[in-house]
This record gives structure tokens, sequence and C-alpha cells, in this order.
């Protein structure tokens, strides 16, 4: 009976996990991301994180891949103030990858996107993190490069 539960439990937390890769949390609360497809927003100020857990004292961080909830800062003024659910595809931070190498971009970008993941913009500028296209498979059809 034991083995049955863990065996559920882990297809669970593999299910709801926020990526398949472990990388460096680049992004936390407060920071400010530019929005990286034709929505309409430009910059992004980050409110939230999906599934970060929580902890004394904490501050919940994210990395590409992950899903945040943030309040548009510039943009159109139809987006202007709104709270809006965005996914990382950029960070200035650099991670390791599983091969042994380093990467990092030159600014912190994201895209806008619904809950279920499908994207508010027709198309993504600027190349895209491998570890967010293989996790959001609506990303890696409308990017241009993959790094």
């Amino acid at each position: 009976i034991l083995r049955v539960v863990k065996a559920i439990t882990r297809k669970v937390r593999q299910k709801f996990s926020k990526s398949k890769y472990k990388v460096t949390l680049g992004i936390f609360v407060t920071t400010r991301i530019r929005c990286s497809d034709n929505s309409g927003a430009k910059v992004l100020f980050v409110i939230g994180v999906f599934k970060s857990g929580s902890r004394l004292n904490k501050i919940p961080g994210a990395c590409p891949g992950s899903m945040v909830i943030a309040s548009v800062k510039k943009g159109k003024t139809k987006l202007r103030k709104s709270i809006v659910s965005a996914i990382i595809i950029r960070q200035k931070k650099s991670w390791r990858r599983s091969n042994g190498s380093h990467i990092s971009f030159e600014d912190n970008a994201c895209v806008l996107v619904t809950l279920k993941g499908d994207l508010k913009g027709n198309h993504i500028i600027g190349p895209v993190a491998l570890e967010s296209a293989s996790v959001w498979p609506r990303i890696s059809t409308a990017a241009k490069g993959i790094l």
C-alpha cells in the first residue's frame, strides 16, 4: 500500500513542478522585467511566483520556465495597472546546465500568457532559453531562436 501512495505522489509532484531543470534563481519579487512579445506591455513588475512555496523571510524567486504574476508598469493604456501572468524566457543571472556549460542573457525578459499557457501575443522577440521552451510547448513553437 505504501508503494502505491509513493508512486502517486511522485507523479503528482512531477506534473505540477515548475521546471524540469534545476536553474539558479535570477528574478525575484519586486523585479522589473521586459516583455518580449507584441501583446502591448513593455515593462512588468513581478508581484508573485507560481509554485514557489513559502518560508519565513524567503523572497520568492523565478528562473527561465517559471510562471509569475506581474503588474504592467509601461505599455498600452488598456493593459497598464492590470495584473497579468507571464512566463520567464531569459534571465541575466548565469546558470549552469547539466552538460557543464554556463549561460546568461543580456536582459531579464518574459512573455504574457493565459493561466493555461497560451500566448497573448503572436510572436516572441529575441532568443528563448531552452529550459522555458522545453517546459512550455507554445513558447517553443512561437520562438525564432532557442539557446
